[in-house]
């Protein structure tokens, strides 16, 4: 302010010089500092505009891409005008007049920009990125990697700023939120005599792409194909999935077939895998069930268990109702021969009673 006070009584000095006529007293310096109440010089303003993450929502340890694009909120250069006159009293004229004129270009000059590296890995920061220009945007990417663990984590971006004079100008701190979670689960839906039914589930927030559903059989079970290709499955949604299949005729005599399945899909360029599912196949075809000599209506009854039942190793069992019916069944049978065997003995008594009589 000390500084400011002496231009002005330099200005003011000049002015009275200049003329020879009129005086400037202390009361007329003080309203002149009064007038020339000058705010602080004007700084850019560098704000985060948007951030991109690509893909959108990261499972546990992808590498993805998030874009963080700055932008200079001060939309054109700031002149600044400084115009002060002291009216001569009673006459009507002017005895100073300082008329100035400041343009500021509101240029940003960008020093450093990073991302603080704790339960991400962060694979690049910037340094001298440039200038930002009034109402102009650019675009910082960085390479990251998720951790392994699900969560919501807050990423901490950090600018530092400059002016064009070099002076440190307001930084920024902005923290940005990140989500990890999502995987792809194999539902088994049914198996029958000749394929396997199953429900491919993306539990992710993304959409998967390139997903594959593969097969590791046993020796005893031909598959007509042993990788289906799925495609797309967007964030939610499911797909099904059917693989059709051939009991050999050398079987495991220690036990059932069995076959394993899995996953393979992409989020983004990173590849994932799905935890393997064990399924259960049946041990025999119904032509060798048939052969065997079991029944068409057990045959049909197994078929359809196997079918409706959400598991894949369905057991059939006998029911309490079918076994208290065959229970009463044979209460019935050997009633039906107790009374048979009562009437014969009853007709024998009778014809050894008649035969009595006739030799008496």
């Amino acid at each position: 302010m000390n500084k400011l006070k002496a231009v002005f009584f330099c200005l003011v000095f000049m002015c009275v010089l200049c003329s020879s006529t009129n005086i400037v007293f202390a009361d007329d310096i003080d309203s002149l500092l009064n007038k020339c109440a000058i705010a602080p010089n004007p700084k850019p303003s560098v704000m985060v505009y948007d951030y991109e993450l690509n893909p959108e929502t990261l499972m546990p340890g992808d590498v993805g891409v998030l874009t963080i694009t700055l932008k200079n909120m001060q939309d054109k250069p700031i002149e600044k005008d400084v115009d002060i006159k002291s009216e001569i009293k009673g006459t009507g004229g002017y005895v100073t007049d300082i008329d100035t004129e400041t343009r500021f270009t509101m240029d940003a000059y960008l020093k450093e920009a990073y991302i603080v590296e704790h339960e991400f890995k962060v694979y690049n920061r910037y340094a001298s990125v440039g200038v930002i220009g009034p109402n102009e945007k650019v675009e910082l990417g960085f390479k990251i990697k998720a951790p392994s663990e699900e969560g919501i984590y807050m990423l901490k971006f950090i600018a530092d700023i400059e002016d064009m004079e070099g002076k440190r100008s307001k930084g920024i701190r902005y923290f940005i939120p990140i989500t990890v979670t999502g995987t792809v689960n194999i539902l088994p839906l049914r198996v029958s005599e000749s394929e396997v039914s199953l429900e491919v589930i993306n539990e992710g927030l993304s959409d998967v792409d390139s997903v594959y559903i593969a097969v590791s059989p046993a020796s005893e079970v031909e598959w007509q194909q042993e990788r289906v290709y799925v495609g797309k499955i967007k964030s939610g949604e499911s797909a099904i999935v059917v693989f059709k299949f051939k009991v050999n005729e050398v079987k495991n005599k220690e036990g059932g077939n069995s076959a394993i399945f899995k996953a393979t899909y992409r989020n983004g360029i990173n590849k994932h895998e799905s935890n393997p599912v064990s399924v259960s196949l049946p041990c025999c075809s119904a032509e060798e069930e048939k052969a065997k000599g079991k029944g068409e209506s057990l045959l049909g009854e197994e078929s359809k268990a196997s079918f409706s039942a959400l598991t894949v190793t369905p057991t059939p069992t006998l029911s309490s109702s079918s076994s208290s019916s065959t229970f009463a069944l044979k209460l019935t049978d050997f009633g039906v021969v107790s009374a048979l065997a009562g009437l014969l003995f009853g007709v024998a008594v009778a014809f050894a009673k008649k035969r009595g009589e006739e030799g008496r």
